[in-house]
């Protein structure tokens, strides 16, 4: 889809866990949502019981029928899809988690945070990009924090520009929808790299390819 990612910046399963849980520090895990799941995945990860990875999967007439409740993650440095459902929500932010237990936040449809990945983004400030988008284009500032190889946390700070590029279709499980399409461009030191945003009339990001960091590469994800 021509987006490039130069990067420079060169948890067992228990860990990412608790990791997901911190992520959604203040937010809940209602009932009547799928994303109570997570839980009952949480407890046969710290007990050792098997099955976790069916507990998630979901079918193409489920996600479908259930707006909302599903995303579909290609983590594509790593050549593998995945259906994630809400963990736990705090305002604007939306923690989502797999059936490998790695999650994924996002505010607005933009990622600022993973956990479970090959070096994860252990936070981002994206809020001045969500607005550009919402005004059909500007410019922006994003921060990153990494974590190092020496477990310190490193923070990059971003310009951007985000373009609009036009009208585009988003297609998957059968279905053609209507978007705009959205270009973010960004630089900063030893860093540069392109995201895209599928938006559609309501203001919502259908699909999006954003990268995350020099080893998990970039993520295409779709929201149901």
């Amino acid at each position: 889809m021509g987006a490039v990612l130069e990067m420079t910046c060169g948890i067992k399963s228990y860990v990412t866990v608790l990791a997901i849980l911190c992520l959604a520090a203040c937010g809940t895990l209602r009932e009547d949502n799928p994303g109570t799941q997570v839980a009952g995945l949480a407890g046969q990860l710290i007990t050792g019981q098997t099955g976790a990875r069916a507990a998630v999967l979901v079918s193409q007439e489920e996600i479908l029928s259930n707006p909302g409740k599903y995303m579909r993650v290609n983590i594509r440095d790593l050549d593998r899809w995945d259906t994630m459902v809400e963990a736990a929500r705090n305002g604007s932010k939306v923690t989502w988690v797999d059936s490998e237990n790695n999650s994924i936040t996002l505010e607005n449809g933009v990622i600022v945070a993973t956990r479970g990945l090959p070096r994860d983004l252990m936070g981002a400030d994206t809020a001045q990009v969500w607005a550009a988008i919402r005004a059909g284009g500007g410019n922006a500032q994003r921060t990153h924090d990494f974590l190092t190889d020496q477990d310190q946390i490193s923070q990059q700070l971003l310009q951007c520009r985000i373009a609009q590029q036009g009208s585009d279709t988003v297609r998957r499980l059968g279905q053609t929808l209507d978007a705009t399409r959205f270009e973010e461009k960004c630089a900063g030191e030893g860093l540069q790299l392109t995201n895209i945003y599928w938006v559609n009339r309501s203001g919502l990001l259908l699909r999006s390819l954003q990268a995350i960091s020099p080893d998990a590469g970039y993520l295409q994800i779709d929201v149901f």
